[in-house]
């Protein structure tokens, strides 16, 4: 009798035990999580205060880390390869268009020659540094020529692939003017929405 009622008793108190640690480990956690968040918000202040914001990338000052510097060099490249395609495709094109001859044709072919040229430079140097700074200009410029060429490319007919390759650069471009806080507006009317509309 009386070892079936320490054994019950023994029963009772592991499970009692058993009952309490999840609710001391939520209480313990939620105080962790207080503490935390109150560390985040104190460091938040401290960067607004000293005047550095952080953003999605993590950047401080203009700096990224390892990983980005990869991701950057290889959004760099695929531009670069693909505003070369882009201007073979478009130029070929523009040969079957009703602006084959015309000065609307070499303006859109030197648009599409000065976006590869400017490519290649923002290949030459994004991704050199852990140091945002030093690459933004020629990031600025490809942005700013990528916004050109996709307002005269807007004004004329297109192939499928002269707009898949525009659909692809514009998706990378976004990525660029997102890790380098600038802002890109890539749907001016060519390929909108990356859908091909009635024009094509």
């Amino acid at each position: 009798m009386t070892n079936r009622r320490f054994n019950f008793l023994a029963f009772a108190a592991i499970a009692l035990c058993a009952l309490s640690i999840p609710s001391a480990a939520n209480a313990q956690g939620s105080i962790w999580d207080r503490i935390r968040d109150r560390a985040e918000q104190e460091r938040e202040r401290d960067n607004n205060r000293n005047g550095r914001n952080d953003d999605r990338y993590g950047r401080r000052n203009g700096r990224i880390s390892d990983s980005e510097r990869r991701q950057l060099r290889d959004v760099a490249r695929r531009i670069s390869d693909r505003s070369r395609d882009l201007q073979r495709d478009l130029d070929r094109a523009l040969d079957r268009s009703r602006h084959d001859g015309t000065r609307r044709e070499d303006n859109i072919n030197n648009e599409a020659r000065q976006f590869r040229d400017i490519a290649n430079r923002f290949r030459n140097v994004a991704g050199d540094s852990n140091d945002l700074h030093r690459s933004r200009d020629e990031a600025s410029e490809l942005i700013n020529a990528a916004q050109r060429l996709d307002r005269l490319m807007g004004r004329v007919r297109s192939d499928s692939r002269t707009h898949n390759d525009w659909a692809q650069i514009r998706a990378d471009l976004r990525t660029v003017a997102d890790i380098y806080n600038l802002r890109f507006n890539g749907n001016s009317g060519y390929g909108r929405n990356d859908r091909r509309d009635n024009r094509w």
